[in-house]
Order: C-alpha cells, then structure tokens, then sequence
C-alpha cells in the first residue's frame, strides 16, 4: 500500500496497483503524454507541478485529469474517498484550476509542435527522390573494352571456371580434358581469353564497340539500405524478395502529397456524392425541356359483332 495525503480528507491508503496503473499510463500511446502520467515529484516531466503548491493527490489528480477530463474519474483514480462530490470540487480550486489550464497549454504546444512535424515528414516523402533507392544504370558490355573487341573476363579465375564448364560438358575423357583445359587443343566452342581481363560493369560504354554500338548495357543498382538517411529512409519500405529478383518497396508518394495538401487546407471545399441515379437526371432533363409529352395508349378490344360497316374487312379474304 502507498500512503498518500489529501488536502480536504484524512489520510488514506491508495492501492498500489491503482497507483502503478496510473503510473504506467497504459491508455496513452503517444509519447508526449506518457509525460504527463507521471506523479512522481521528481520527474522532470511533472516539474512544472511545483509552481502550483500541490499535494501528491492533487498532483496526482491534475495529470489523470489531462489524460481524461472526466472529474470524478480523476478523483477516483487518485485515490479520493467520495469521487463523486470531491472531482467536480477540486475543480474548482484556484490552484488546481491553475495546474489544469497550464498543462493543457503545455498540451496545446506539443500538439503543434506534433503537427508541424507530420507535415514536415509528409513535405519529405512527397519530394523524395527514388534514385536514392534504386538506379537503372548503363555499363559497358563485356565487349566494349575487350582486345581488339573481342570478349572480356573480369578475371582469370572466371575465365577457368567457363572454360572448366564447357570443356566437361563437351569432352568424355580426363586426358581430353586435362588437354582441353591446357589450351592443346583447338575448338571453337571452347571460349578463349584473347579479349582479356579486367571487365567491370561500372566501366563507361565504349562509343566504337561494335557489338552495342556505343549503347552499354543496362543493370539496376540497389542503395544499403542500412545507410538511408532523411527523406530516403522514409521514402523506404522494405525489400520484397522473389525467385527472379528483389524490388524495394517505397511509401506512397502521391499519398503524402495529397495528406500535405489537405493539412494546408487546400482540399476545403467537399464535393458531394452523386446521390441521384444519372438516368433519372437525364429524364427529367427532357421532362423540363418538353413542351408536351406524348401518352401512349392501350388500343381496345373491337368486337367482330359489333364493328361498324364503315370498318374495313377483318380479314384479307373476308367479302
């Protein structure tokens, strides 16, 4: 049990785990209020308490209050015997009054401050760049630095390994291979290291290859995203992984803008659902416009017996 003392009761015995609960503030989810759930004296979060000559019930009752403005909650859960009748009392206390206005403006200013920087994070995504994140790039082809153009390794060791490859797949034999792979024997399948070594996709395009005609060839450069930074990092949502390849994913960018645009009031104005059916519009558009409405009638039974001599034959045939 935690002893706490009252201003206008008898001291009396707060449960610890009403305090703890209170302490913990588990309602609360943003940061900035946990702050204010604090009744520990001490805290730098409820420093600005001292100003106001409370006692830690008061304290206790002011913070619950800004969570929740409900007076007889507050009271109640700041341990006071008749909730009911001592809330909407403590209220009325100057000093108390005094301690709500102030954290209600304390409140007031980080919600401001809150708000300036949801709008600064969406100025951010909406004018990210994606480059930062991914590049599509134009290197030059295993060609264009070769010998004389012919095709170039990026090092002996990758030269070995095709070589190594082609030769088990054409030759039965060690000993054809072993020779094969000594250069002893001629084959145009077998590839060959006259291009030379030293190939690097980041290298330029050579404008006189003849194979690419100047162009290069495309590949797609990925960002570490463990060094994202700024507006990079939240532009950044993951890395969605395949069978053929990765794509990183990204916040939407049109999404921020549009939230941007709507903070800074440029949607105000609301445009209403189209309530009406568009076929009923367009008939009662002709409706309006019509200066008489045609009426179509159902035509009546003529009965044979009683048709006049001056009706035609009912039949072609008839005399």
């Amino acid at each position: 049990m935690v002893k706490r003392r009252s201003g206008r009761t008898n001291d009396e015995c707060l449960p610890e785990s009403t305090f703890a609960e209170f302490l913990c503030g588990s309602a609360i989810e943003d940061e900035w209020t946990d702050n204010f759930m604090s009744s520990l004296p001490d805290q730098p979060a409820t420093k600005w308490l001292d100003a106001f000559g409370l006692n830690d019930r008061q304290r206790s009752f002011v913070l619950i209050y800004l969570n929740e403005p409900n007076s007889t909650k507050a009271a109640r859960q700041a341990g006071y015997k008749h909730p009911n009748t001592q809330g909407p009392r403590l209220l009325v206390n100057v000093c108390i009054a005094a301690a709500v206005q102030e954290g209600r403006t304390q409140i007031e200013c980080k919600l401001m401050y809150s708000a300036q920087d949801i709008a600064r994070c969406w100025l951010e995504l909406a004018t990210a760049d994606p480059s930062e994140l991914s590049n599509n790039l134009l290197g030059a082809c295993r060609y264009c630095h070769g010998i004389d153009f012919e095709y170039q390794w990026k090092s002996p060791r990758e030269y070995r390994d095709a070589l190594a490859r082609v030769v088990y797949d054409f030759f039965a034999g060690d000993d054809l291979r072993a020779a094969a792979m000594r250069g002893e024997i001629e084959d145009l399948r077998l590839p060959t290291d006259i291009g030379g070594f030293g190939y690097r996709i980041s290298d330029d395009p050579n404008p006189d290859c003849p194979e690419c005609a100047g162009l290069g060839i495309e590949h797609v450069r990925m960002a570490d995203t463990s060094t994202l930074t700024g507006s990079a990092k939240l532009l950044f949502d993951g890395v969605e992984t395949t069978r053929q390849s990765k794509k990183i994913k990204v916040q939407s960018r049109e999404r921020a803008l549009e939230n941007l645009a709507k903070h800074l009031g440029m949607f105000s104005s609301k445009v209403e659902a189209e309530e009406i059916n568009p076929l009923s519009r367009l008939v009662d558009s002709l409706l309006d416009k019509a200066s008489t409405v045609p009426v179509a009638t159902q035509p009546s039974m003529i009965n044979a017996n009683t048709r006049s001599t001056t009706d035609g034959p009912l039949n072609p045939g008839e005399p």
